[in-house]
Parts: structure tokens; sequence; C-alpha cells
């Protein structure tokens, strides 16, 4: 999705005075000052007048200046790139921030039956689609080092229609949903058995949370223009261990099984 300040000054482009189009090109090009600007610095920036700014503002189709911000600020929560200040962290405290989060979330969590059930169900399906999808690929990646049975859906150029059919009262479906979900997401939890169900999402998808039995919540900020999967991948590690462990003997003998295997066929150095 664009920003939706590029779309309303493309339609608009035609119909603008020497003036809004100096105000036009310098937002296309710098669409994010509209956050991290006021309407005064816009305009000192344009050489224009702040009336001008708020002229142009209403042009566009917006009440005001705090009306278009927060239609940034809403596409952003979705996960849109978009700089929200001039600072940028060069550090990792917001990801350490979101980290310590993730950790009173856990400890507030019923970990002790979603690790029964990554553990002992008959098999794991796991879904991602977009973003997601590495983050689903890499916790089937590391399910597998400690017992089989874990598969990844959809396959590569597949509906997913059948894979769900297929689903037996045995198994257990991980639905990892972060940011920017793909249409349709609401009705694919709504197809899964409920009760068998863990949503893996940010905090934009709490209201998926009555639709599935477990739900986990990876904290994302939104102090930069692009999201850090640090928080996800950090849980997907966990989840993996607290299986791993919970197996033991039966997990280590499934690593030892792999690691033959990869021998065998010479695929590891």
């Amino acid at each position: 999705m664009t920003n939706p300040i590029t779309e309303r000054i493309a339609q608009h482009y035609s119909e603008l005075t020497q003036g809004n189009r100096r105000l036009a090109d310098y937002l296309l090009v710098n669409p994010d000052k509209i956050l991290m600007l006021s309407t005064n610095e816009i305009a000192e920036a344009c050489d224009v007048s702040k009336a001008s700014v708020s002229r142009f503002i209403r042009k566009l189709g917006y009440q005001d200046h705090i009306s278009l911000r927060n239609e940034l600020l809403e596409e952003r929560d979705k996960g849109t790139p978009m700089a929200l200040s001039n600072e940028v962290e060069v550090d990792f405290s917001s990801e350490i921030r979101a980290l310590e989060s993730l950790l009173d979330h856990i400890q507030e969590s019923d970990m002790g039956a979603i690790t029964e059930r990554l553990s002992h169900s008959a098999r794991i399906k796991i879904i991602g689609y977009r973003n997601s999808y590495p983050v689903a690929m890499h916790f089937r990646q590391q399910l597998v080092q400690g017992r089989p049975g874990v598969e990844l859906l959809p396959l590569p150029g597949q509906t997913i229609g059948e894979d769900i059919a297929s689903i037996g009262e045995d198994d257990f479906v991980v639905v990892i949903g972060i940011r920017r979900r793909v249409k349709g997401f609401e009705s694919l939890l709504s197809a899964l058995p409920q009760q068998r169900t863990l949503l893996i999402t940010d905090q934009t998808g709490l209201k998926f949370k009555p639709l599935v039995a477990h739900t986990l919540i990876c904290p994302m900020s939104n102090s930069s223009p692009l999201d850090s999967y640090a928080v996800p991948m950090a849980l997907i590690s966990y989840l993996s261990n607290r299986v791993f462990n919970h197996l033991g003997k039966q997990a280590v003998e499934n690593t030892e099984f792999v690691a033959q295997t990869y021998t065998q066929l010479g695929e590891i150095e």
C-alpha cells in the first residue's frame, strides 16, 4: 500500500496552484514530514505561508493537519514503512523494551498448555503469509529438530483450503499474523479449529483473540520506518526450546536422527 497522502496528491495535482504544487512536490518526496513537522515548519520548508499549508491540506480532503497525521499513524500501525521523527535510534533500545514486554506477556500466559500442544499433538500445522512467512518457516525448522510431523502452510503457489480440510482431530495449528495481514485473515482463523489454534501476532491482532484458544502478542515498535522482527524470532526460539526440553530424550533422539540424515546426504558442512 502506498502512503495515502501521495495518492491524494496524485489525484489533485493538476488542479493545484503553483504554491500548492511546491508543497505537493515537497511532500511527495518527504511524505513522512507530515508526522515530524508542524504546519508552520512545513510552510517554512516550502517558503509558503502557514495558511497556504492549511488550505492545501483541506484541498486534499482532510479537515486539518491533525486528521491527516492521524491517518498516516493508522497506516504506520498497520505496518506501512514510515518514519515518525528525524531521530533514528542507533542502538537496540526499542528491541530491548519490546523483549521485556514480551517476557511480561509470556509470564501471564498459559505456556504449559501451549507447550503440551506443540509437543504432543499428532501434527503441527504452521501458517504464515507475507512477512510472517519467514517467521513461520523458521518456527517449522526449529520444531522439526525435536519432533516429527511439523508442516508449513500453504505450499508455494497453492491455496490453503485443502490443507484446512485435512486438519485432524489430534492436530494443532499455529497461525502467525504480524502487521499488514492478508485480506481474509479473519475468515482464515474462523475456518480453523478454535480450541486447537495458537495465534502469534502483534498488538494490532488482539481483535482476533476470541477466534483462537491461545494468543501470544509480540510487541512491535512504531518508532522506526521499518519493523524489527527481533521479538517474533525471540518468541519462536523460546517456544522451540520449551518443546525440546519438554520432550527430553525423544527430542534428543530425533535431533540425532536428523543429523545422521544430514551426514548421509552430505547436505551440511
